[in-house]
């Protein structure tokens, strides 16, 4: 058996509609959820979930958000590379 380690970055745009995050909405999404306290912690998480590939746009849901559209939630990965890290 051979194992290797590789190293996968992704970059991702990310878009949100900066009014629906609103103080109501992140204190909300900090009780349930992750303690969260700026746009960009925000826009990092959907980031992951994008490169996880779990959907981000349109009418797919994302748990603590609500349907994407809604929140003006728009990811798409611009560019992915990989590498094989050294021993």
């Amino acid at each position: 058996m051979i194992t290797k380690n590789v190293q996968v970055t992704f970059q991702v745009q990310v878009a949100i509609d900066e009014t629906k995050f609103d103080e109501t909405f992140m204190e909300e999404f900090r009780a349930s959820f992750y303690s969260f306290h700026d746009l960009d912690d925000h826009m990092k998480h959907l980031a992951q979930l994008t490169a996880r590939e779990l959907p981000c746009t349109g009418s797919d849901f994302i748990e603590g958000y609500g349907i994407a559209e809604n929140m003006g939630i728009k990811t798409e990965i611009i560019e992915q590379d990989e590498e094989i890290l050294t021993d």
